[in-house]
């Protein structure tokens, strides 16, 4: 009798550990439910990019009454690679703006990733910064010896209705050619296949522009992952192009972005600036 029990005790001690190792998993999902399969998602199969201006930026204009000096400092992301761009304080602000250059401001010079400083101190500034009439246009450079490299890439309109002696203002889209163009973009994969459709309007038209998805994003571009190149502009100013990548599993959630280059021309700084660009958002 004792022999036959035996087995029996043991089958139930061993049900009693599946039940309880049963009950501990379902526990688990039950509190950490992204716990079991979060390291094994590495990406989307969906992303969307909205294009928008490049370079941006911000500038401070401060002023000391006693000392008759004005300071600029100029910040921007989104330039061409190790750069350097003309920058003046013009007469006018950025919707109506005019060749009259007030000042000459130090160049805007960028590093390898496209960030961009430039810092002037102007002297006997008389009667400080004004409420209105003044725009700061940065030129697509590196100097001002051809229609192309004068064009401004980024203006910033200057504000002063209260007689502060520190004003801050953005820089965003000038009138020049290209510099208001928007678009978007949707990026899929299926089967290991990348399907990128890109829209652009506003574009010079019948013009042509170097486009890619690059790595790191619109303040922080790095190398070329994918070439879109060349987009193709029709008669209205507008741009539409879908292109597959083999070999692609996914799309990450952060480290994409997309431009869109002045020409396709990517041999100089001039024909290199990214008129346009937006970072690859998963959701």
């Amino acid at each position: 009798m004792s022999l036959r029990s035996a087995p029996r005790t043991g089958k139930v001690i061993v049900a009693s550990i599946s039940g309880a190792t049963v009950l501990l998993v379902l526990l688990s999902l039950l509190l950490f439910p992204r716990v079991g399969y979060a390291s094994k998602k590495t990406g989307a199969n969906v992303a969307y990019a909205k294009l928008t201006h490049s370079p941006t930026g911000s500038v401070r204009l401060s002023y000391n009454a006693s000392t008759k000096t004005l300071v600029v400092t100029a910040k921007l992301v989104g330039l061409a690679p190790s750069s350097t761009h003309p920058a003046h304080i013009h007469a006018g602000s950025c919707q109506n703006p005019t060749d009259a250059i007030k000042y000459p401001l130090t160049d805007v010079t960028a590093d390898q990733t496209g960030q961009g400083t430039s810092t002037t101190t102007l002297k006997n500034i008389a009667d400080g910064i004004p409420a209105t009439g003044w725009l700061i246009n940065v030129h697509n450079g590196p100097k001002l010896q051809s229609a192309d490299q004068e064009i401004s890439i980024a203006c910033a309109t200057i504000l002063n209705p209260d007689a502060a002696t520190s004003v801050d203002a953005t820089f965003g889209p000038s009138t020049s050619s290209n510099e208001n163009a928007v678009g978007d973009s949707k990026l899929s994969v299926e089967n290991n296949t990348l399907t990128v459709t890109l829209n652009v309007s506003g574009l010079v038209p019948n013009s042509t522009h170097a486009a890619h998805i690059h790595a790191g994003n619109c303040n922080y571009t790095q190398k070329v992952l994918y070439d879109l190149s060349p987009l193709q502009v029709d008669s209205n100013g507008n741009a539409t192009k879908t292109m597959t990548f083999s070999g692609v599993s996914s799309i990450p959630a952060t480290g994409w972005d997309i431009n869109v280059h002045y020409s396709t021309d990517l041999s100089t700084q001039t024909g290199y600036n990214p008129v346009l660009c937006g970072n690859v958002i998963t959701n």
